[in-house]
């Protein structure tokens, strides 16, 4: 019975931490700031468990010659910021995002 309460709390505090991410990618994403978050899971051999790679990318524009037109134009590209192996971490840079927009609006 223990072990069961264990497990629900693991899964509310993760939950928690996904609802986080969310609002945090939201309210970044109003700044306009637009970030993507990609998993990968692979087997670690040291710890015999499998893990999780959290990617998080920005969007830019980048500009792109077109041989087309002859010109110069402007798109949209993601690149990547950062790269965490937990969640927490993911949220922790969210966060430092937000501050740094928010110092320089000057709230």
């Amino acid at each position: 019975m223990i072990i069961v309460l264990d497990i629900d709390q693991k899964r509310r505090k993760s939950m928690n931490i996904n609802k986080n991410i969310k609002k945090l990618l939201y309210a970044l994403s109003l700044r306009g700031q637009i970030y993507k978050i990609n998993t990968f899971q692979f087997y670690s051999e040291k710890n015999c468990k499998y893990c999780t790679k959290y990617q998080i990318l920005k969007r830019e524009q980048v500009e792109i010659y077109n041989e087309e037109t002859d010109k110069f134009e402007l798109q949209d590209r993601y690149k990547q910021k950062e790269e965490c192996y937990s969640k927490v971490d993911v949220m922790k840079y969210l966060i430092d995002e937000y501050r740094k927009g928010s110092e320089a609006d000057g709230i």
